[in-house]
């Protein structure tokens, strides 16, 4: 019967005198599925269609970079995210990292910085720079986890390409791809370093080491999570008595742990230390908040990630999802005044291995003879195309027109953003404050201060240095549920600044239109002039 099916399929079938069963060679006899592995219910494929091998890991290099590129065309010129144009442009601006000393250099994660320096010598537009590299990231990003989905989880080539569907297009990925350029540098490497890790070859002992210190001078994140997966399987490793893969742990783990010892050494006290940091709020708030943005980034995963967590043979996975959940929501809890710096930024760096469990429950779903109830599939494959309906809303519309779910119903937009289409302010603000700042570099007179929130700051430094010093007030306490807002640190040093007989300006929205929790500024402050919804104020005390 076996046979009869293959050929109505116009395969070449093969009837083996040794075996009374038949084989059904696919793809030119380039497949072979025996009968005994059909009847048992196993799918077993000795050797892919040459094709796919090249396929799909280029379509999962133009997927993200398609995806990535939808917003910085319909944002062009300006880029969007926060770090971009706060930190990478001036970056570039400056020439940092190579204006430092080599010890300081080594003291911190530089690769994006000479990456970008490098892409600038060639592109010559520091604001073009990075609106070219954020695509380029995200599509290395998304053949990388193809590459690990390939050879480390052994998955078929449509799978991998599913799970790297799933990665481009849901919205704590997208959220990464926004502004953590860093970040995703370091996941390629953390990746790879995987990747190279399960190839049973002894000589891949090198590469684990290049790619491992390639991740440790790209992203603090990803060094902590290759250290804690290394380190674990050195202890697994060494309980079985496993020589033969043993170096290819404890070498990595060796090398990665002192060139993060070195970053975190105080050579003033000798000793290394932790970023910790202090949560502000009671512990039931604390809590409330932190659990909820838990369940806010992955409810939508949850479900099947539940059930693909349990098939996931990996253990690469386990550990890194493990690390950034205790990292992230455990540690913040058992102790708040010591909590590692961030702590929601390890809970959307879990987005990949919760994506992998995710792609593991619901493929099998969607593919599985078994009698699994057909609105279960159903609602499987109305779950993928939620997933991908959300997503184009969050690539093209602006954050005043956002999905519901991303700006309504989202209590968390300091760490998700409503839009992907915005920078440290709304797109269509940008031109306006441009023209806010030439009108006070042509108006202000005699001794003046330029006071401005961060969002705003590095916008000024496109328009160089104008007549009044410039001062930048940053947002603090991130990670804690309430804080004090940029109003109250702008009033305090606006008082102090007017003391000394200097004029104090502000660049703001005009009432009722400011973001970062202040719609509107102190009646302390007067309106002088508005372009657009940005408004230039003095301060009247």
């Amino acid at each position: 019967m076996t046979a009869e099916i293959a050929e109505a399929l116009g395969a070449e079938v093969i009837r083996h005198e040794r075996n009374i069963g038949y084989g059904a060679a696919l793809c030119k006899s380039t497949t072979l599925i025996s009968s005994a592995s059909i009847n048992s219910g196993e799918e077993l494929v000795r050797n892919s269609c040459p094709i796919n091998k090249i396929i799909y890991p280029v379509l999962t290099f133009i997927l993200p970079l398609i995806v990535r590129s939808i917003p910085e065309i319909l944002a062009w010129p300006w880029p969007i995210g926060f770090d971009p144009i706060a930190f990478y442009v001036p970056w570039i601006m400056k020439g940092r990292p190579l204006n430092l000393g080599l010890i300081e250099m080594l003291k911190g994660t530089r690769l994006f910085s000479l990456l970008a320096l490098a892409a600038n010598s060639l592109i010559r537009d520091p604001i073009l720079t990075v609106k070219v590299l954020g695509p380029i990231l995200y599509a290395f990003l998304g053949l990388s986890m193809y590459l690990f989905a390939s050879r480390a989880l052994k998955w078929p080539p449509k799978k991998c390409f599913f799970l790297v569907l799933v990665c481009s297009l849901y919205f704590v990925s997208l959220r990464i791809s926004w502004e953590m350029y860093r970040q995703m540098l370091g996941t390629i490497f953390l990746l790879l370093t995987l990747t190279a890790y399960h190839c049973s070859r002894s000589k891949m002992l090198p590469l684990i080491i290049v790619f491992s210190i390639l991740t440790a001078f790209s992203h603090e994140i990803a060094t902590v999570i290759l250290v804690a997966i290394l380190l674990a399987e050195v202890i697994r490793c060494s309980m079985r008595k496993d020589l033969e893969k043993l170096p290819s742990s404890v070498f990595p783990f060796l090398i990665v742990s002192a060139i993060l010892a070195n970053m975190l050494y105080d050579p003033g006290t000798h000793v290394v230390r932790l970023p910790l940091e202090g949560l502000r709020g009671d512990w039931f708030t604390l809590a409330r908040f932190i659990l909820g943005f838990l369940a806010y980034c992955y409810i939508f995963l949850l479900p099947f990630s539940i059930y693909g967590a349990l098939k996931v043979r990996n253990k690469c996975v386990h550990y890194w999802s493990i690390s950034t959940l205790f990292i992230g929501s455990l540690w913040p809890l058992l102790n708040p005044q010591f909590s590692p710096p961030l702590w929601y930024r390890w809970i959307i760096f879990a987005v990949y291995p919760m994506s992998i469990y995710f792609v593991e429950g619901i493929y099998h779903t969607l593919t599985s003879r078994t009698n699994i109830p057909k609105v279960v599939k159903v609602l499987a494959g109305a779950l993928v195309a939620f997933i991908a309906l959300s997503a184009v809303w969050y690539l093209v519309a602006p954050p005043e027109d956002a999905f519901p779910y991303f700006s309504s119903y989202n209590p968390y937009k300091a760490y998700i953003q409503s839009s992907m289409l915005q920078s440290t302010i709304p797109i269509d603000d940008i031109d306006d404050v441009l023209a806010s700042l030439d009108w006070i570099s042509e108006n202000a007179a005699g001794e003046c201060v330029l006071v401005l929130h961060e969002a705003f700051y590095p916008w000024s430094l496109l328009r160089g240095r104008g007549r009044c010093k410039v001062m930048r007030i940053v947002e603090r306490n991130l990670s804690s549920p309430t804080r004090k807002t940029f109003a109250d640190e702008l009033t305090k040093i606006s008082k102090e600044v007017s003391e000394n007989g200097e004029t104090v300006y502000t660049i703001w929205w005009v009432d009722g239109k400011g973001w970062y929790n202040v719609p509107s500024l102190p009646n302390s402050f007067k309106l002088l002039t508005s372009y657009g919804d940005i408004a230039i104020y003095t301060y009247a005390g």
